[in-house]
């Protein structure tokens, strides 16, 4: 969102402010700049109006990464002082409705029941139950606000708060849980609802919720913020660009979050954690309330597919009849192809997924006439792609045919989610794995380092030569594309200033002028004379100084700097400290030579901090991320991201041992994950111990396919693999682990033929494992890598069994173990395995003759576990939600212990309307220049609201179209709803406020309709020319294209005719009659668009004064013109396309003839 997304708010609530629908505040006027506004405040308590100042200190990132700044001119009443006190803590993430809507509930409250609302804010959440259920209000709960503020709710507003209170009781009784986060629902029609699901209730297997980080007893929460509630209807209705909503999914120990912890999840802030105090001091929350609403690892993919998808593929689908998928597919192709036309006649509903009650469609359960809930279509949705995740790419959310059950999700093969995957954060969260894996992280980012070390092909290892001629790197594959800027050492032109450091300060002698440039939060590289480097962040300037005052990280290392670069120091007299050069990070990593990635990398990796600080630090700041701490630069962020996100396969640490921790800290846990110590391999205590539950998705695949060939042509009679041991040098394990184990590099020799080389001993594979150089900040400090592979048992296919098994087929292989050996210091004194046994354990039986060896080659006890379960015929596409966990999600009580019995009671206050729950919701024409509203049907009038008659206008005297010889079959179904839906609309909703009239008896074609606008305000231009004229309605013609609803009609008049725009007239009716609007041509058609919503648009185009509105020719009263011909009409709407530059539908000239 940006800065013009503030100002429509802005010009939206100022309509609100003039027509009184927020009580206490006399008017809305521009401030001084483009982001401050000024309210006009009136109140009994006070003796004068008072002007309150909003300021929104980044109106760029408005609203969710906004947080606003009351103040007065000079200073404020008691009652304004205590209003801007209660408000500050609340205005991040905001929209300027939700603001001045806060600021008037506050004025207005007395006294007593402000100081009661301030003191129910902070305990309410789990002390009284949502008001929407008709639970007993709590003494916390103040008696009389919702009384003062719903006396200040328009007619409208609280017609839209019972329809809102109806959509939450369908949520409730789909068997989700609703809480009701802020005064949303209960008084106001614009705040945060949380809808929520107990884990268990998914049916999701013990592993799936191992990988996917869910205890059974926690809840999902799908968070749901509207600037002004939007029922299902006007969704469908409206353009999407006018739908402010907003999602968030988190999970949660309670049903609802706490508002601050809700409103935290919209915010956009850096450091959210933090927030000012009243001495000005930062004070960090805490996370010692275990309930707090947290991320985990799809949090951010589903966010963003449901801010950016969700209601676009809801109106596709509800125009064009297709399921989620079908939808999702072709609002994709539509993204990527403009020109993309829908397959026709195959439409593919999805079908009703019975056997899982979280995964109804109400979209497909609602009733003819009924109404459909919005929270509960969007609940259902988030649940869909949450449970069946790992079938869908993790960043288009296309449907991935996949051949093995997957325990993680992941991304398709399209080369542009993989890339936004590894590099722009659509993958899983980074923090929950540093929170429940940190060795995970640590064993990645040591892997990644020991890989970018640089080494001589042919010889020894190298450090830092000047010459790259004859060097490379380990490593397989480099960043690309992560737009992150690093200093560049081995570049003369890198160096851009010299200085002293004296301690923390830095004083430049050299280019002083470009001093500027040091910006705070600048980060640079500092070399001294004896090539030491030492990287710090800028956090002050002073310019007539020309001194810095530095972030020093504590990390250092050497390098050899080509001799041009190294020239020697010429130091002014008068100055003290150490010499250095500075190398700021301005060079885009992707613009470096190989050498100079590797060096970066390096550099990079030394100064991240150590994973179990990070985990402490994100452990003290909840709702932060990694990025938000100090010492880490934006380049080191994002090698971080690439390195986790690039890791597709599924690694977990068996024991829970802290390695390497502090003493006081050696008896805690590793992380918040499990404890898996029934999967460790006993024999092997001196090693560290990581399993596979899969491999990458890709291997997983082939493995799986190719076991599965294997298993139709073989008996395996009860072993249809083995194990065996590899190993390799520690800078080869970050390759191996993304691309599997191959044969590419002769490294050590192949007496026994080309494969891949493992042995069923473990001193034998041991050998082979060299070390590597250890990553500075690790707390493992990993100086050797083994794997336990799993192999297919077909030996008489190897290329040799004796004495080593070489495999040259590399589908044939997975790793699952990954054993790794840390500096002897770093090693526990006590095993963790002392207190396990094989009894307490089920072990997998190994093949006689092909058992695996330990370290005292001794045959290894394999947990059952350890090797992923799998059927070897293929599983079907509906795998990941089997009849067991159908039945789990079943049988899962619906009841929980934060919830009591009354709580399922619907709400018994609801007494604003009597209407019976299944009315429909119209649309309303207000006249000139008002906004269309939403109402329930209004009772008869007693005397007529218009002077327009349906069924007087004398069909004789209009063209008659054939019916297309070709029309296809999703065409006629999308019109034939559209008809059905019309036509029970115009049914139910008075002539006046419908404002359009169809008369659906004289329907001959389907593809052609004739539609009456009329009920024109009697105030606007156009209303008084027909009121002239003797006008009741203007006649308009619709044609529709064979390839509707995915190609837009062709609308125009026929009579009366209109005033062109060269002498006065306007209502973007073109001088042929046709209607100029973006919205029928292929620029701005969407197949989402409803023909309610054209109608009301095309009538709202004709009253609209920009630039002209719609005047008729002047005529005689009981003489007319002569009606628009076709032709004419054809040629103004090509000629008003090409000024505008709209494309023309590709068959515009079939519809517009008639001649399909």
């Amino acid at each position: 969102m940006t800065l013009k997304r503030f100002k429509a708010d802005v010009a939206t609530t100022r309509q609100k402010v003039a027509g009184g629908g927020l009580a206490g505040v006399l008017d809305l006027k521009d401030g001084i700049s483009d982001s401050e506004i000024v309210l006009v405040l009136e109140h009994p308590a006070l003796s004068r109006k008072v002007r309150l100042h909003i300021l929104a200190q980044d109106a760029g990132e408005y609203p969710d990464g906004n947080m606003f700044m009351l103040y007065t001119e000079d200073d404020p009443p008691a009652l304004i002082d205590k209003l801007i006190k209660n408000t500050v803590y609340y205005l991040v993430g905001l929209t300027v409705y939700e603001v001045i809507s806060e600021i008037s509930k506050q004025m207005n409250l007395t006294e007593d029941t402000s100081e009661e609302q301030d003191e129910g804010d902070l305990s309410a959440d789990d002390d009284y139950e949502d008001e929407l259920f008709g639970l007993k209000e709590k003494s916390c709960r103040p008696k009389d606000s919702t009384v003062a503020e719903r006396q200040y709710l328009s007619p409208t507003d609280k017609l839209l708060l019972s329809r809102l209170k109806r959509d939450l009781r369908q949520v409730h009784d789909a068997g989700f849980k609703v809480g009701l986060v802020t005064n949303f629902a209960q008084t106001s029609i614009h705040g945060i609802v949380s809808i929520s699901v107990r884990v268990e209730r998914l049916g999701l297997s013990e592993e799936v919720l191992e990988a996917w980080d869910l205890e059974s007893s926690e809840y999902i929460v799908l968070l749901l913020r509207f600037d002004t509630y939007i029922p299902f209807e006007a969704v469908i209705d409206r353009p999407v660009s006018s739908l402010a909503a907003n999602f968030r999914i988190r999970k949660c120990k309670r049903y609802k979050p706490l508002e601050k912890e809700a409103r935290d999840a919209f915010a956009g802030t850096a450091n959210p954690g933090v927030k000012p105090t009243h001495d000005g001091e930062e004070q960090t929350l805490q996370s010692s309330d275990t309930d707090a609403l947290r991320k985990f690892f799809i949090s951010n993919s589903l966010d963003q597919f449901l801010n950016e998808s969700f209601i676009l593929i809801v109106k596709t689908r509800e125009r064009t009849g297709y399921g989620w998928d079908q939808a999702n597919e072709y609002c994709q192709n539509c993204t990527t192809n403009p020109d993309y036309q829908a397959p026709k006649d195959e439409v593919m509903p999805d079908a009703k997924p019975e056997c899982h009650p979280v995964l109804a469609d109400h979209l497909q359960d609602v009733q003819e006439g009924g109404e459909c809930s919005f929270p509960l279509v969007a609940m259902q949705f988030a649940m869909r792609y949450l449970i069946r995740c790992t079938e869908y790419c993790l960043r288009c959310h296309r449907k991935i045919e996949a051949e093995f059950e997957a325990l993680q999700p992941y991304v398709c093969e399209n080369p542009l989610c993989l890339f936004q995957y590894m590099s722009m954060g659509f993958g899983p969260s980074i923090e929950p794995i540093i929170l429940n894996e940190p060795y995970v992280v640590d064993l990645l980012v040591s892997l990644c380092y020991a890989a970018v070390q640089e080494v001589n092909v042919g010889g020894p290892r190298i450090i830092l030569p000047t010459s790259a001629v004859g060097c490379g790197l380990p490593i397989r594959s480099l960043p690309v594309g992560l737009r992150f800027n690093v200093p560049d050492l081995l570049n003369k032109s890198g160096c851009r200033w010299r200085g002293l450091l004296d301690d923390d300060k830095l004083v430049l002698y050299e280019n002083i002028d470009d001093i500027r440039q040091l910006a705070r939060y600048r980060w640079i590289a500092l070399v001294t004379a004896d090539n030491m480097v030492r990287h710090a962040r800028v956090q002050e300037v002073h310019l007539p100084r020309s001194t810095a005052v530095l972030s020093l990280n504590p990390a250092h290392s050497y390098v050899t700097l080509p001799v041009d670069t190294a020239a020697p120091f010429q130091i002014p007299t008068g100055l003290i400290g150490a010499p250095v050069r500075v190398f700021p990070y301005d060079t885009d990593f992707d613009t470096l030579a190989d050498i100079g990635k590797g060096m970066a990398m390096r550099q990079i990796l030394e100064n991240v901090p150590s994973i179990l600080r990070m985990e402490s630090w994100l452990t003290s700041h909840p709702q932060c991320t990694f990025r938000d701490m100090d010492n880490i630069s934006p380049a080191a962020a994002s090698i971080l991201q690439w390195i986790v996100s690039s890791n597709r396969s599924c690694i977990y640490q068996v024991d829970r041992h802290r390695y390497g921790a502090p003493p006081e800290d050696l008896n805690r846990p590793a992380g918040k994950g499990r404890d898996r110590q029934h999967q460790r391999i006993l024999g092997m205590d001196s090693w560290v111990q990581f399993r596979f539950a899969q491999g990458s998705p890709e291997k997983e695949r082939q493995f799986t396919r190719a076991l599965q060939d294997i298993a139709r042509r073989k008996n395996f009679k009860g072993h249809p693999t083995i194990l065996a041991w590899h190993g390799s040098n520690l800078a080869n394990w970050h390759s191996i682990l993304r691309t599997g184990l191959d044969f590419k590099v002769v490294a050590c020799g192949r007496a026994y033929g080309n494969g891949v080389y493992f042995s069923p001993d473990f001193n034998t594979s041991i050998y082979y494992a060299h070390g590597g150089t250890v990553w500075p900040n690790s707390d493992l400090q990993i100086t050797q890598c083994m794997s336990l592979n799993e192999i297919i048992n077909v030996p008489e296919e190897f290329v040799s069994t004796s004495p080593h098994y070489v495999v040259s087929q590399l589908d044939w292989q997975q790793c699952r173990y990954l054993f790794v050996k840390p500096r002897p210091e770093i090693c526990p004194l006590a095993a963790p395995s002392s207190t396990y046994s094989t009894l307490s354990v089920s072990t997998r039986l190994q093949q006689q003759g092909r058992e695996v060896k330990g370290e005292n080659s001794v045959i290894l006890q394999i947990p059952l576990s350890a090797i992923p379960s799998r059927i070897i015929q293929a599983t079907g596409t509906d795998a990941a939600i089997s009849n067991l966990s159908a039945k789990r999600a079943r049988d899962s009580p619906e009841l929980s212990e934060d919830e009591d019995a009354e709580d399922v009671a619907l709400l018994g206050s609801d007494t604003e309307t009597s209407e019976p729950v299944n009315q429909r919701w119209k649309r309303v024409s207000l006249g000139q220049g008002d906004r269309v509203n939403l109402g329930l049907q209004s009772p008869a009038p007693n005397k007529p609201m218009t002077d327009f008659i349906p069924g007087t206008l004398d069909f004789s005297t209009l063209p008659h179209l054939p019916p297309p010889l070709s029309g296809n079959e999703s065409a006629t179904k999308a019109l034939s709803r559209e008809l059905k839906s019309l036509q029970s609309l115009q049914a139910n909703t008075p002539l006046h406020e419908l404002g359009w009239f169809i008369d659906f008896d004289k329907i001959e074609n389907l593809f052609q309709w004739i539609v009456e606008l009329h009920s024109f305000e009697p105030s606007t231009l156009l209303g008084k020319d027909m009121e002239k004229a003797d006008i009741k309605s203007l006649v308009f013609e619709i044609r529709f294209p064979k390839s509707f609803p995915f190609d837009p009609p062709f609308v125009r008049a026929i009579r009366p005719r209109f005033l062109g725009f060269q002498h006065g007239g306007g209502g973007h009716v073109t001088v042929g009659g046709a209607m100029c609007m973006e919205l029928l041509t292929s620029s701005g058609w969407s197949p989402a668009n409803g023909m309610e919503s054209v109608l009301m648009q095309i009538r709202m185009a004709l009253l609209s004064n920009d630039p002209r509105p719609a005047r008729l020719v002047p005529v005689q009263k009981g003489i007319t013109n002569l009606d628009y011909g076709i032709g004419e009409a054809i040629e103004a709407y090509q000629r008003a396309a090409g000024m505008h530059d709209w494309k023309v539908p590709k068959d515009f000239f079939e519809t517009a003839n008639g001649v399909q």
